[in-house]
């Protein structure tokens, strides 16, 4: 997920698109959307479609909306040649709506979980850093910090026309005596015929196909698998799984973890660290954790619990990071017995 923003010496040059798209709606009753009569908030971004620049794929002049956490949008603009300073790129500058005098318009406030849509036809297309938490970092400017918190450095949201045929919720493997319990979640499947489970016992060794699940072909239900490997190496191994479409393409998982030789010391460990909000981790539990027992937090610098996960055991997750803001994190492990805890920095 690549990031964005700044906006002191921006400007949108008109280059669009004969074949623009419909703008966005505002909501029932917003007669008159305005912005603030000083400088308002202003949104940023680079912008690509399926990987591609958007005057290679057709999408110049194509409408980018704001929405607020509640769906209501606060502000839109066409996708066209940002000139910042000295560099030129695609994308998009949207003045956020903040003049509460305006009739029933939704507004932006500081801090607001926003989301970013592209409307191309009649689809509404998502970036994967498309929804985040947007804070102005400087109000007399109009900067708005990014999905990396960040502002001096421009994002790039890449709008996906195609929907990833599985989308992998969490990924886990938890020794259990001689055998290793193996589980993972989708939240939505696109024509996916099956999963085929592999193990190696060195990271960049071969992987061996050691079992086959069947998915769900096309659902948008949450959906939880899982896989016993009774023959596990000695030392640690190593899964992955690879999913099958109907048509026989397929994709690999991130790899996650078992070590048969378990620690005495408990310790959780977190990669990569730094990571980026809304980007995939990997926490591996060391040590003689309660079987099922152990539950993990998230928690910010004042306390405040942002994610949480339970039910693990001595193993590794592979999981998403939540989408929030930029800074240090505490990552609590526990089981009732020990409790330990690793920073997590997130850019």
């Amino acid at each position: 997920m690549t990031k964005f923003i700044t906006l002191s010496s921006l400007i949108l040059v008109g280059s669009l698109s004969l074949n623009a798209q419909a703008p966005f709606s505002y909501p029932s009753g917003c007669n008159a959307p305005a912005t603030n009569l000083g400088t308002p908030p202003r949104l940023t971004g680079a912008a690509e479609f399926d990987g591609m620049l958007p005057s290679a794929a057709g999408a110049t002049g194509y409408y980018v909306g704001v929405f607020n956490a509640s769906d209501e949008l606060i502000g839109q603009g066409q996708i066209g040649t940002i000139i910042n300073g000295m560099s030129t790129s695609e994308g998009f500058i949207i003045p956020l709506q903040t003049d509460e005098q305006s009739n029933n318009c939704p507004v932006f406030t500081d801090g607001d979980e926003i989301t970013i849509k592209l409307r191309a036809g009649s689809e509404d297309l998502l970036a994967g850093n498309s929804i985040f938490t947007a804070t102005v970092a400087d109000m007399a400017s109009g900067r708005i910090d990014g999905p990396n918190g960040m502002v001096g450095v421009t994002d790039t949201f890449d709008f996906l026309s195609n929907a990833l045929p599985v989308t992998l919720a969490d990924f886990s493997a938890s020794p259990n005596r001689n055998q290793v319990d193996l589980s993972w979640s989708t939240s939505s499947e696109t024509e996916n015929s099956y999963f085929e489970v592999q193990r190696s016992t060195s990271l960049n060794g071969d992987f061996q196909n050691i079992g086959k699940v069947l998915g769900n072909e096309t659902t948008s239900a949450f959906n939880t698998y899982g896989f016993t490997d009774n023959n596990p190496a000695e030392g640690t191994n190593y899964y992955r799984l690879q999913q099958f479409d109907l048509d026989g393409s397929s994709n690999f998982s991130p790899i996650v973890t078992a070590d048969m030789e378990v620690s005495a010391e408990r310790s959780v460990s977190v990669y990569p660290n730094p990571t980026a909000a809304g980007s995939r981790m990997t926490v591996r539990l060391n040590g003689n954790w309660t079987a099922g027992g152990a539950s993990l937090e998230l928690v910010d610098a004042n306390g405040r619990k942002v994610a949480d996960w339970t039910g693990l055991s001595n193993g590794s997750l592979n999981t998403e990071l939540p989408v929030v803001k930029a800074g240090v994190y505490q990552l609590i492990a526990t089981d009732g017995k020990e409790r330990k805890v690793t920073r997590v920095i997130v850019r």
